[in-house]
């Protein structure tokens, strides 16, 4: 994992910024989906925070029996490690020593079968 510094506000150390950086990451697919092939990917880390409880253990997703269609919602937590560790790559091709003002946004679309979007984005900065 990346020592990229992530914060949703500011540093209270001297920076120099040097741009935005984003990821998004959606589990749509017909096949496998880019958060699943990423999931394979982070699979130790994954592992390693279920097993010492800072992230959520796996649980079934139920929704289908009330009519309900499910749209990942059991994929969030996952899919925010990943998007959080893959922009913090981004910020380290820039030279980027954190990122502040992280934000995200979740996307729903529940037409046919339902799927989510996550976007991630921030801005990267150098300290001095």
């Amino acid at each position: 994992m990346s020592n990229v510094i992530v914060t949703t506000g500011d540093l209270k150390q001297d920076y120099e910024i040097l741009g935005p950086v984003y990821f998004q990451v959606s589990n749509k697919g017909l096949f496998g989906s880019a958060l699943s092939n990423l999931k394979k990917k982070y699979v130790s880390e994954i592992k390693h925070m279920k097993n010492k409880g800072t992230m959520s253990a796996d649980r079934a997703d139920w929704g289908f029996l009330y009519g309900e269609w499910s749209v990942g919602q059991s994929d969030f937590e996952s899919a925010f490690f990943i998007a959080t560790e893959e922009l913090k790559k981004r910020a380290e091709m820039v030279g980027a020593d954190a990122i502040i003002a992280m934000r995200q946004d979740i996307d729903m679309d529940t037409n046919g079968f339902a799927y989510f979007y996550l976007q991630m984005y921030g801005t990267a900065v150098k300290l001095k």
